[in-house]
């Protein structure tokens, strides 16, 4: 099959798609039994553990803070803060909450660790990997009317054509939001506007990439999936590693 990721040989340590996604699963549901302090610094140590094994840096780390940060923390923030107001404007009103601010912060750090983990798998798996074996689990729902081959298709080709899109657009908007900010004639409501048409402009760029999208889909096949399930060094040492340190935090 053709490969539409990025090549991480050499980059990140070579794992089976599969039983990387089985190690990600069962760190996902360890997040849950995360419920004070100490349990949430040991499993942290583990992920920093699990990024360095992988060969990723402090780089994928601060990305991964910064964007969940702007995703998730900062509406989480807005919510409290207007709730706060109206509670202070209308004390004993329908907008009164008792809010419990260690539990809802351990819940944001559960969250985090949960998109830390799918990162992570995503970031350090080639894409036309976790599309072969998504495939090769979910091919019998084929032969049932299903065309689960099609669809991971087309949206490994979308994803394919949209990264490619991505990575022009950080380009072009680094330099014109370089070239807006150094323009001292315009102010801080007129810069916001044009970094905003530049986005506009990406989304409708985006749009326009349907015929790519359908030219790579008529190319492609994932119908007879190569996928196989490898064991290798790694993968042991990433399995044992795992079940060692699940055996000591539930110990």
């Amino acid at each position: 099959m053709q490969e539409y990721s990025a090549d991480l040989k050499d980059k990140y340590i070579e794992i089976d798609a599969g039983i990387k996604a089985i190690l990600a699963i069962l760190l996902g549901a360890t997040t849950l039994y995360c419920n004070n302090w100490p349990d949430m610094i040991y499993f942290a140590v583990f992920l920093i553990v699990i990024t360095v094994f992988l060969k990723s840096n402090i780089q994928f780390i601060l990305k991964n803070i910064a964007a969940y940060g702007i995703i998730f923390v900062f509406p989480c923030l807005c919510g409290l803060l207007l709730s706060l107001l109206f509670n202070k404007l209308s004390p004993g009103s329908a907008f009164h909450s008792n809010i419990i601010f260690e539990g809802l912060l351990l819940r944001m750090v559960k969250i985090f660790f949960i998109w830390y983990i799918g990162s992570l798998y995503f970031f350090t798996t080639p894409f036309s990997s976790i599309v072969d074996m998504l495939n090769k689990i979910f091919s019998p729902l084929n032969s049932l009317g299903i065309p689960v081959s099609k669809y991971l298709k087309i949206i490994m080709c979308i994803v394919n054509v949209l990264t490619k899109s991505v990575g022009q657009f950080k380009k072009d908007i680094l330099e014109e939001a370089r070239h807006i900010f150094k323009n001292n004639h315009l102010g801080i409501k007129s810069k916001f506007k044009e970094l905003s048409n530049i986005l506009v402009d990406f989304i409708a760029n985006s749009l326009q990439h349907t015929d790519e999208i359908q030219k790579q889909v008529e190319l492609t096949c994932v119908d007879n999936s190569q996928y196989t399930f490898r064991i290798t060094k790694n993968a042991i040492v990433a399995f044992l590693g795992c079940i060692i340190f699940l055996l000591l935090f539930f110990a």
